[in-house]
């Protein structure tokens, strides 16, 4: 079996690395995108029920919709993207780069561009199988909350959380039902009619139907039909330190924490190795969403430089990029359709 050595393996799946992952497409690199967990978005799940108003183009949208635009991007070029991949550590070879994630596979890369926060954030969860496809954790997990057109929701757990969630989807949902040990929901008084709020009882058990949970059982006896369940019962955060095995990288300490040091162009102390998003450190770093992405679109140009150096610093833009044609003209065909 011969060995695929990718163009780049992007580390981690919030939105500098998606940036990245779409980046590096538009150039025709090889791309493999490794995610720490089984879910991509990084961090933008634990505030995707918010309006986001400090990126161009996009005021006043939800998080969840930008978040799963972002996760459509990055797949634009059909990068390989492999989940439950925690890297370890990261050595260098003449060729590039080998990466070893925690289960012992090995990634061979020309280069790297690390997209990795300070922690990766896991759901903390039911004692239950995850297998069921409608049972969900929207700490960890995007929310298409338009998905949820005329199906009956469970939310479970937190009731700060699960009220704003309440907000969005009595707008589409048939029936949100939410269910908290605590004793109350805060903007209760902005329920629709479809709601049901029931307090100081928890979920006992469940029914289902192959893949599917089909109903809910509660303490109190009350079995409730759902078509999807949500649970939010809070976040832990897991550290994810990678060694360089043979090289070193410059740091920074910063508020407790050792930060990557690169550049604005987020290149490092060694070569082939990029750094985007929130582990990277440099004079006056911006780390609003709207930056992170700038950085994205960076890396995939150093990437191409140090792969070719007779490469394009800066593309095309994409209403004139070639790449984009075949694309341009189907969406034109559909766009008053």
């Amino acid at each position: 079996m011969i060995e695929t050595i990718y163009d780049v393996v992007i580390v981690g799946g919030g939105p500098s690395g998606l940036y990245s992952s779409f980046s590096c497409g538009i150039r025709g690199l090889k791309v493999k995108l490794l995610e720490a967990r089984a879910t991509l978005g990084g961090r933008i799940p634990l505030y995707q029920e918010n309006i986001i108003w400090d990126l161009g183009g996009a005021q006043g949208k939800l998080a969840s919709d930008i978040a799963n635009n972002l996760l459509d991007a990055a797949q634009q070029f059909s990068p390989d993207i492999v989940y439950n991949q925690q890297v370890k550590t990261i050595k260098k070879e003449a060729t590039g780069f080998t990466l070893t994630s925690q289960d012992g596979q090995n990634h061979r890369a020309k280069t790297v561009i690390l997209a990795l926060a300070l922690g990766i954030i896991q759901p903390r969860k039911l004692k239950i199988p995850d297998a069921y496809e409608n049972l969900h954790y929207p700490v960890s997990e995007v929310i298409n909350f338009k998905a949820y057109t005329n199906q009956t929701v469970l939310l479970y757990g937190n009731p700060e959380s699960l009220s704003s969630y309440a907000l969005l989807l009595q707008q589409v949902a048939k029936a949100v039902i939410l269910v908290t040990k605590k004793t109350d929901f805060p903007n209760a008084e902005k329920f629709s009619e479809n709601v049901t709020a029931l307090t100081q009882v928890e979920i006992s058990d469940f029914a289902s139907e192959g893949d599917l949970i089909s109903a809910v059982t509660l303490s109190d006896g009350q079995v409730i039909p759902v078509s999807q369940v949500l649970i939010h019962l809070g976040m832990k955060r897991e550290g994810n330190t990678i060694t360089f095995e043979n090289f070193d990288l410059a740091t920074v300490e910063q508020h407790g924490h050792d930060f990557i040091q690169n550049d604005t162009n987020t290149t490092t102390s060694t070569e082939g190795l990029y750094v985007v998003g929130d582990l990277g450190s440099y004079p006056d770093k911006n780390y609003m969403l709207a930056a992170c992405m700038a950085e994205g679109s960076n890396a995939a140009g150093q990437v191409a430089l140090y792969l070719d150096e007779s490469a394009e610093a800066n593309l095309i833009v994409s209403t004139h990029n070639e790449v984009f044609k075949t694309k341009n003209q189907a969406l034109v065909s559909q766009y008053f359709s």
